[in-house]
């Protein structure tokens, strides 16, 4: 609205400090106005973005994945007690068989000797039959030899019975002491057979103390190498997956910051285009009844802060894109071309 000649009048009277904070606030009740109309130009705005065809959504998990591929190993091993329990049943096992076959070997040689006593005492009592029957046929021959000779109750006889008795007790005795002699022969080795056996048994507990001692160790050593095996794996696997998150996180910034960098360009050729060219299409539509709205509320204000409130707007520029600079050239014009009501 066109300020009156009155109105002029009485701004001739008032100082530039006045005149200063009038205008200021004829541009702040402006903008206070202004509220009412940025809802409007806001559902324009909404309504052009929605018409857009949707962003790109961009997979990043599909392009990078997190997921190196690289596992890290899963693996138990046995404990210190576990593997002394099973190198001691190992070495029970073995130390049984050998000790099975200590006992076998003694009880064969044990039994060859009690063979070697039994044939000596069936051999003597087999001596002493035979030695019965010996004596028996020679006493009766001697018998009938006097019979015939008609010495049966002479001296000769006697004399001859005596020495066949005779010689039968020095024989018996020879069978006897040669018996005695084979079985204290076989008591002999069976001493020292058993000596041999307690020997061989304690040499085998000492052998196999040694080297359950030595097969615990080894077995802690197989174990221990196994471990640092896998850990040197994983740490292998720990390294390059942490290589591989960090180089992953480099490529996703720059793959980002690429793709602003191609989004910014683009919209600036764009508005470079719009700026000489104009918009197009459904926006030039949209920011047309934008620039309509905006027009009619600038254009009821008063010409001469019009142009300024324009430019105290925090929203035009946002809302009105190129179409700002056609409502600022249009506000100036009509301030320019302003009359005064008497």
């Amino acid at each position: 609205m066109a300020k009156s000649i009155w109105d002029e009048i009485k701004d001739l009277f008032k100082t530039d400090s006045q005149k200063a904070e009038d205008r200021q606030k004829e541009i702040d009740k402006a903008l206070a106005q202004e509220k009412g109309i940025v809802d409007q130009l806001a559902a324009l705005d909404k309504e052009y973005k929605d018409s857009l065809p949707p962003e790109e959504v961009i997979d990043i998990e599909k392009l990078f994945p997190s997921d190196s591929g690289l596992k890290e190993l899963e693996y138990s091993v046995d404990s210190d007690e576990d593997i002394a329990a099973r190198a001691e049943k190992e070495s029970a096992y073995k130390k049984q068989v050998e000790t099975d076959g200590l006992e076998s070997r003694y009880q064969k040689q044990l039994s060859a000797l009690g063979g070697t006593g039994d044939k000596a005492t069936q051999s003597l009592h087999e001596g002493y039959k035979q030695l019965e029957e010996l004596y028996n046929e020679l006493r009766k021959r001697s018998e009938n030899d006097t019979l015939k000779r008609g010495l049966a109750r002479s001296s000769i006889a006697t004399n001859q019975l005596d020495s066949l008795d005779a010689a039968r007790l020095v024989n018996a005795g020879e069978l006897q002491a040669s018996y005695n002699s084979t079985m204290n022969d076989i008591a002999m080795r069976i001493n020292e057979l058993e000596a041999n056996r307690e020997t061989a048994l304690s040499e085998l507990d000492l052998k196999y103390a040694v080297e359950l001692d030595e097969r615990i160790a080894k077995l802690k050593a197989e174990r221990d190498k196994t471990v640092e095996k896998y850990e040197e794996y994983n740490r292998n696997v720990r390294e390059k997956n942490d290589e591989y998150a960090k180089q992953r996180e480099e490529d996703i910034a720059a793959y980002l910051k690429n793709r602003e960098e191609e989004k910014i360009k683009a919209q600036e050729e764009q508005a470079k285009h719009e700026k000489k060219y104009g918009y197009s299409g459904e926006k030039r539509e949209n920011y047309a009844k934008r620039y309509e709205i905006a027009y009619n509320f600038y254009s009821s204000l008063s010409p001469d802060i019009a142009a300024d409130a324009l430019a105290a707007s925090p929203n035009m520029k946002y809302y009105l894109g190129e179409y700002y600079n056609t409502l600022m050239s249009a506000l100036k014009k009509s301030q320019k071309n302003q009359t005064y009501v008497f």
